[in-house]
């Protein structure tokens, strides 16, 4: 070692290429919190993640370059040699050991600002007192809606309260928006390509009853909300009548709607199905359609297909949006007419005309909007 001045040396460094990669990899930060810090997700366009998933994004990017910024600042500031790194990795230490034994070491801050870039434009998570949680009604009318299609509210014998709403698997969507306000997991339901929301935090869960209270309809899952009213002593409220401007048949359709296409003739069809007929009488009253039985006679079906009816529904729908992979299938509508008002569906194989009908019909299938 050759001093040339005060602090000044050359070194014969044995960690010369680790050093190297170590500080290089410091400019990452830089880059990635310029653009974050201009809520920009431009600058994020090179990673291998959607767009859309930018903060995923700098979670990855952070933390693989997260053991090279550790390495480079031990070897700055402590002057460590190979040997004592080589100790240091070797030491039964869980906070090292982890860091390098883990695929991703996202760090708790990230996490929750990747958690407060996704509510933006959403419901607020619930901290703490119900008092401090802004009531949306739309957003618990709407929650109401879906919980009496696909929820149930359970008490077991020990006392414990939980809620569970099932969904398609292509609805994960509709269920992360209820997980990121009242908190809860998310399952695969073995054997069915479904999923399982479940909330049993005592907290969470009372601020969802005292949202949802009052707007539930189903008489099955109203039983089932008395029985956590009583265990909490709370006052059950039953819903007033419904009327059109009303949030709740956007969650009921959520849950148990449908909405299909005849690729024969272009017919359209919004459909919602139950074993009882009970919630869905007022629906033809107040957004137009009929209710029959189905072939098999085990349940009744509210059905609408008239150009006016499924218009009228559409201007519903966006006012009070569903939030299931079905809203792609009701943004679609619009352009079913379209083709239709230009015979597409009838045109000859090979044509434009055929191939655009196609084209529409592969996006109706896949659900893409």
């Amino acid at each position: 070692m050759k001093k040339y001045g005060p602090g000044l040396v050359i070194s014969n460094y044995n960690l010369g290429i680790l050093f190297m990669l170590a500080v290089s990899s410091l400019a990452t930060y830089g880059i990635l919190l310029a653009g974050w810090a201009a809520n920009s997700k431009y600058s994020f366009l090179g990673s291998k993640w959607p767009v859309k998933d930018f903060n995923l994004s700098m979670q990855q990017t952070i933390s693989g370059k997260f053991m090279y910024n550790l390495l480079g600042t031990l070897c700055v500031s402590c002057s460590l040699c190979a040997s004592k790194v080589k100790t240091l990795l070797n030491m039964d230490n869980p906070q090292v050991t982890k860091a390098f034994n883990s695929q991703v070491g996202t760090s708790e801050a990230i996490r929750l600002l990747s958690i407060d870039t996704k509510l933006r434009g959403r419901p607020p998570v619930y901290g703490g007192s119900h008092h401090n949680f802004k009531r949306d009604e739309k957003w618990n009318q709407w929650l109401a809606g879906l919980i009496d299609g696909d929820g149930y509210f359970h008490l077991t014998k020990k006392g414990y309260a939980s809620l569970e709403i099932t969904m398609d698997l292509r609805d994960e969507h509709a269920l992360q928006i209820v997980k990121n306000v009242y908190g809860g997991s998310i399952k695969l339901v073995s054997g069915a390509n479904a999923l399982r929301y479940c909330l049993r935090h005592k907290a969470g869960f009372l601020a969802l009853v005292n949202d949802v209270n009052g707007l539930i309809r189903s008489s099955n899952r109203l039983v089932q909300l008395n029985k956590i009213c009583d265990k909490y002593d709370l006052d059950l409220i039953y819903p007033s009548k419904l009327n059109y401007d009303n949030g709740w048949l956007a969650g009921f359709f959520d849950a148990d709607g449908s909405i299909s296409i005849n690729t024969t003739n272009g017919q359209l069809s919004i459909s919602i199905a139950q074993k009882t007929a009970e919630m869905l009488y007022p629906l033809v009253e107040l957004y137009g359609g009929t209710i029959y039985i189905n072939k098999s006679g085990l349940s009744f079906k509210w059905y609408i297909t008239k150009l006016e009816d499924i218009l009228n529904i559409i201007e519903y729908f966006k006012k009070y949006p569903a939030r299931s992979a079905k809203k792609n299938r009701l943004h679609l509508i619009p352009k079913c007419y379209e083709l239709k008002d230009l015979k597409a569906h009838k045109a000859l194989p090979g044509t434009l005309l055929n191939k655009s009908w196609q084209y529409f019909i592969q996006k109706w299938k896949k659900y893409e909007d």
